[in-house]
């Protein structure tokens, strides 16, 4: 009975997981793109005004500008699907566009140009401002709600794992240790949010990030641990060789949780980012060994 049990519980483990707040997400990062790019085109166009005004010349931004229209626009529709990946692959691709503006901008800025224009362009500078900072407000406040329903809807989706493992006597404590750190990141987001900090908010980002990822190396590593004595009660072909592996993806991944242990302390972004990187791809080639051994399982050795 056991081992009939065993088979339907790992034939049950997927990473397959769709968070319903996906699009709440993207559409808060268009906003907080859009307002952005609303600020680049602005100016543009205030120092085009001010160099009619002024009598210089200045170069000509309407290719760049409609470039940047049409990604936004993919943006937005990548944000409304919700397409994740096209929403990176735009977001790239957009983020190129306005440094090559900026780029042009910078280069134009001394090319003729007299004090006059200096003044003027300064001059309307600060409504701009005041506009892109009560722009991302609003998009900051979305941000905020949509994240905090992000990590909700993990953390409730990963409490029914745990609570159907527990249910076949799976030891499920060091996953909750994960969840109870989740819960920890949820009162801090809206402190993070607060801030109105890019940094800030990517180390919650960062965080959960790798929250999510011990939670799959913890939830294998537990049904690893208790499938390894019923697989050796059990009656499969080649079963000295099927535990002696799957010990040996038990130590793998007790080495992995160590190396990839969370912290709550995010000194350097760029730093927990590539951790965070290594952690996962790590976690996909166990993963492939976890498939392995669940098939063999399965399938009796």
């Amino acid at each position: 009975m056991r081992t009939i049990l065993l088979a339907l519980l790992v034939f049950a483990v997927t990473f397959a997981w769709t968070n319903p707040a996906i699009g709440e997400v993207l559409e808060a990062r268009y906003e907080y793109t859009a307002c952005n790019v609303e600020w680049g085109k602005d100016f543009v166009s205030l120092r085009e005004d001010c160099a009619v005004e002024e009598n210089v010349s200045i170069f000509d931004s309407s290719e760049y500008i409609e470039e940047i229209d049409e990604n936004l626009a993919d943006l937005k529709d990548a944000a409304e699907e919700p397409d994740q990946l096209e929403f990176g692959l735009v977001s790239i691709a957009l983020g190129a566009d306005l440094i090559e503006l900026g780029l042009k901008v910078v280069g134009d800025a001394f090319d003729g140009k007299n004090l006059q224009f200096f003044a003027c362009v300064d001059e309307g500078k600060d409504p701009l401002k005041t506009e892109l900072e009560e722009c991302r407000v609003l998009a900051y406040d979305k941000g905020e709600a949509a994240s905090t329903h992000y990590v909700e809807n993990d953390l409730e989706y990963a409490e029914g794992i745990v609570a159907e493992l527990e249910i076949q006597g799976v030891d499920t404590s060091k996953m909750e240790a994960v969840l109870e750190d989740g819960e920890e990141l949820l009162e801090d987001i809206p402190e993070a949010y607060d801030t109105q900090d890019p940094i800030e908010i990517r180390k919650l980002e960062l965080r959960h990030s790798r929250l999510v990822d011990l939670f799959h190396l913890e939830r294998m590593a537990a049904i690893t641990e208790y499938a390894i004595p019923v697989v050796e009660a059990g009656n499969y072909q080649d079963k000295e060789e099927l535990v002696e592996d799957m010990n040996a993806l038990y130590e793998e991944l007790e080495e992995t949780i160590e190396q990839c242990e969370y912290s709550s302390d995010v000194e350097n972004n760029f730093e927990y980012g590539s951790d965070n990187i290594e952690c996962w791809s790590e976690t996909w080639t166990l993963w492939g060994e976890f498939t392995s051994l669940k098939n063999r399982i399965i399938f009796g050795g």
